[in-house]
């Protein structure tokens, strides 16, 4: 499974490719046929995928909903991020998304097109309503992301600014 966008594409990693991101980044990028990037996933990624993995072997049947998506740039074949979903719509109808790019990528719309193709996706499911993300209050980058893509901002507690971007009307 794959989705593409004008310079993008997002998979959705498998529960033997979210080991071994975890383990082996260079080997994950060449198992995805990809050029080396000697990325380094830090600490909290790395919990990440442990995470997601964990989540995927309890439902793999909804594998796509709770993974780590990998973020492709197709011109350069290099993986430049990721898309993280956090399960099903839930009884509101919300899905909740984080996102990163590399640092190297940062600054031209990669995070906009990736979270833009990524909700077209997940509101192909009748049940979504939402696609929910927060970020810290001093991120003003992803804060122009989610702008961008239309998101209000619905709640604030001491340290993030959660966001929410209707399912568009038809």
């Amino acid at each position: 499974m794959k989705l593409v966008s004008k310079r993008l594409e997002l998979r959705p990693l498998t529960l033997a490719e979210l080991s071994l991101a975890g383990v082996n980044f260079a080997g994950l990028e060449q198992r995805l046929g990809l050029k080396p990037s000697g990325t380094v996933l830090d600490d909290e990624m790395q919990y990440a995928m442990q995470v997601r993995h964990s989540k995927v072997l309890q439902d793999p049947l909804n594998y796509p909903w709770l993974t780590n998506w990998a973020i492709i740039q197709q011109e350069e074949q290099r993986l430049i991020g990721f898309i993280i979903l956090k399960g099903r719509p839930n009884a509101q109808g919300e899905v909740i998304l984080g996102y990163v790019i590399d640092e190297s990528h940062r600054k031209r719309g990669y995070a906009t097109e990736a979270v833009r193709r990524i909700s077209e996706w997940i509101f192909s499911d009748p049940q979504a309503l939402w696609t929910i993300a927060d970020t810290e209050k001093d991120n003003t980058a992803s804060h122009k992301v989610l702008e961008h893509l239309g998101a209000q901002k619905y709640r604030e507690t001491e340290d993030l600014i959660w966001w929410r971007i209707a399912r568009p009307k038809l």
